[in-house]
């Protein structure tokens, strides 16, 4: 898939799930080595029905249960490649397979012109903390937005926290930032007290 620079863009395949974990195992891998307390995520977190408590999930139940859902090709995304490292992630997938995300995220679904399978959802951007600003956030989006469209879906949704000007913390903005999206074609389709969700056409 395309990439920016050195750095090229891979969707998520069984195939790819050591290059995923070692990512994020959060003893050796990059994705949170600033952020500790997100290291058990290994972004379980929007598979999770909110019925369940997520405070009871550790990091190897997470593990495992993202191990399994690569393996078996339940779980989509996008991963950053510079060489053999992957240096950054993008959570996009299909709705039917992101359906606690917008209770998590303690909004309403919103309203979808097409079939649910037919609409994609992006939850979650990490990027490892030494490659930040360097446009490895944008690269995941333009080439994830390129393959869904390449695979008939008809619209992808995003959901960027309400932030602050000036805000730069990486825990802020893993939703990716609302001028990040605008300025790839997404439009605001509604606002809510700590999300807007943003949407774009793709046929």
């Amino acid at each position: 898939m395309a990439g920016s620079g050195s750095v090229r863009v891979e969707r998520l395949t069984p195939a790819r799930q050591d290059d995923y974990l070692r990512f994020f195992d959060h003893e050796r891998g990059p994705a949170f080595a600033d952020n500790p307390e997100w290291a058990t995520c290994y972004c379980h977190f929007y598979e999770v029905p909110p019925a369940l408590d997520w405070k009871g999930f550790d990091g190897p139940m997470n593990r495992a249960a993202m191990a399994a859902r690569i393996a078996t090709g339940e779980m989509e995304g996008y991963l950053a490649y510079d060489g053999g490292e992957v240096v950054g992630w993008m959570n996009a997938q299909p709705y039917p397979k992101l359906r606690h995300a917008c209770a998590r995220l303690r909004i309403p679904s919103p309203p979808l012109p097409v079939p649910p399978h037919e609409a994609a959802a992006i939850v979650c951007f990490v990027v490892a903390p030494t490659r930040r600003r360097q446009g490895i956030a944008r690269a995941l989006l333009a080439a994830g937005a390129a393959n869904l469209a390449a695979r008939g879906l008809a619209l992808v949704d995003a959901f960027p926290w309400n932030t602050e000007p000036g805000d730069t913390s990486a825990a802020d903005h893993y939703h990716g930032s609302l001028p990040m999206f605008t300025q790839a074609g997404f439009v605001p389709i509604a606002a809510h007290e700590n999300v807007t969700v943003v949407r774009k056409t793709l046929r």
